[in-house]
């Protein structure tokens, strides 16, 4: 009797072939600066699109137009999620700590019936009369299925915890 192996509609991780396959092709592309073949970007920007790089190059081995390796397999949605918050973080301004918008935070804030993980679904800048730093407040929402309803509004950012998880709205 043939055993058949069943493949993971979820998804699975990048291997570490996908990702030294992917690592090898970005360097040959950004080689050189002088080559005129070269991309010719900063090492910097080059960071900054390595974890999308991954996720294509394992896109596209999986769907058999760069090797059949796990032809058919998607990319899982952590590895996914993985990427946008590795973007976020290298694209958010470096003199501002707080959590971007869609961002999932922990609120340990004056309401207390509502700590726990909350979604930032909208930031307010308060401009300081005094041209001291500007105050930011949030608010923060509960999903209630793909509808955002909003729970804490105002909130400080001492009160909350920015964890690395975004929500792709849209």
């Amino acid at each position: 009797m043939e055993e058949t192996q069943t493949v993971s509609r979820t998804g699975e991780p990048v291997t570490q072939a996908e990702d030294e396959q992917a690592g090898y092709a970005l360097r040959e592309l950004a080689r050189s600066v002088s080559d005129p073949d070269a991309l010719g970007v900063s090492e910097g920007q080059l960071d900054a699109v390595v974890p999308f790089f991954v996720l294509g190059w394992a896109m596209g081995v999986r769907t058999g137009h760069t090797a059949p390796a796990v032809a058919g397999v998607p990319v899982d949605r952590e590895t996914v999620t993985r990427a946008f918050a590795e973007l976020m973080a290298r694209v958010s301004p470096p003199q501002y700590s707080g959590p971007a918008l869609w961002q999932k935070v922990d609120y340990h804030g004056s309401v207390t019936q509502r700590h726990g993980e909350l979604w930032v679904c909208a930031i307010h800048v308060h401009a300081d009369p005094f041209g001291e730093e500007p105050e930011m407040r949030y608010d923060l929402c509960e999903m209630r299925g793909v509808a955002p309803v909003t729970v804490v509004t105002g909130a400080r950012r001492t009160s909350l915890t920015p964890l690395p998880v975004f929500r792709v709205m849209g």
